[in-house]
């Protein structure tokens, strides 16, 4: 039997050895700061019942409105018939709260759907060093990748535009958008000045576009079919010189190549970047 007890004595020993080694290895947890009594005399609490939205939905829209100082809190609430937001925070922090919920606490057939503002940037790029012509604050950062991406130099900006368009919910159907509008004569340079009078832009937008809104970062903005064409000429005698088609997805803010070409002696860059707007 001694054999037997020497094997149950080691397999003790070597549990306990285990568990003490996990002890060891496992830091103690820091304590969270105590919040500071000054800062907290500074906060109010506040009880915002809603009427149609979800508490725990409207918490994740405007948990980013708060202070974020120790001690402020946001908790929600749905039960017996109480569909509420508890929130302690700095009285400016509460006005910005207070504020974003008249405008979401509403029936959903009277909230408003914000119309997507596209802009649209036509620029020539040359291969010859020179200057930037007409490049907005905007397209710099633009400009600057392009740059350090294709063998172009200079860039000229050979027309804008911008568009309101009514969003759907999502891409397979709704209006088509139209934009057309003429190029600088400049944007080609000197040697091409006469010919950029008789160049303009056709862009079209087919089946609408689609706005997908997301709770943490900027909406999607989808486009099934992104048209756009350089054409040269007047009526009937119009000929195509370039053309750009493809489905496109971009952020909301953010500033995407949609496609370049060539013309004549010039490179042919499309950039295009759509925001919503109330």
């Amino acid at each position: 039997m001694k054999p037997v007890t020497s094997l149950v004595l080691a397999a003790l020993l070597a549990t306990s050895f285990q568990a003490f080694a996990q002890q060891v290895a496992t830091p103690p947890q820091a304590k969270e700061a105590e919040p500071d009594l000054a800062v907290l005399r500074a906060m109010k609490s506040r009880l915002f019942v809603l009427r149609y939205r979800d508490s725990l939905q409207m918490l994740r829209s405007l948990s980013a409105l708060g202070s974020g100082a120790n001690g402020a809190t946001m908790k929600w609430a749905n039960e017996n018939g109480l569909n509420s937001l508890a929130v302690r925070d700095f009285p400016e922090n509460l006005a910005i709260i207070e504020e974003a919920i008249k405008r979401l606490d509403v029936p959903a057939a009277n909230q408003p759907t914000p119309d997507v503002e596209l802009h649209l940037d036509v620029l020539f790029a040359s291969r010859n060093p020179g200057p930037d012509i007409g490049i907005t604050e905007g397209l710099k950062d633009v400009i600057k990748t392009l740059k350090g991406t294709l063998t172009y130099r200079s860039y000229t900006l050979g027309a804008d535009f911008v568009q309101r368009a009514r969003p759907r919910s999502d891409s397979s159907s709704g209006e088509s958008i139209q934009i057309t509008g003429a190029i600088d004569p400049a944007a080609l340079g000197p040697e091409h000045s006469k010919d950029a009078t008789r160049m303009s832009v056709e862009c079209g937008i087919y089946h609408g576009i689609a706005l997908e809104a997301q709770e943490n970062g900027p909406a999607i903005i989808r486009m099934k079919s992104f048209r756009l064409s350089l054409r040269e000429g007047n009526g009937s005698e119009k000929q195509t010189l370039a053309a750009i088609a493809t489905e496109l997805s971009l952020k909301e803010g953010e500033k995407v190549v949609v496609g370049t070409s060539v013309v004549k002696d010039r490179g042919l860059v499309v950039v295009l970047s759509a925001r919503r707007v109330n």
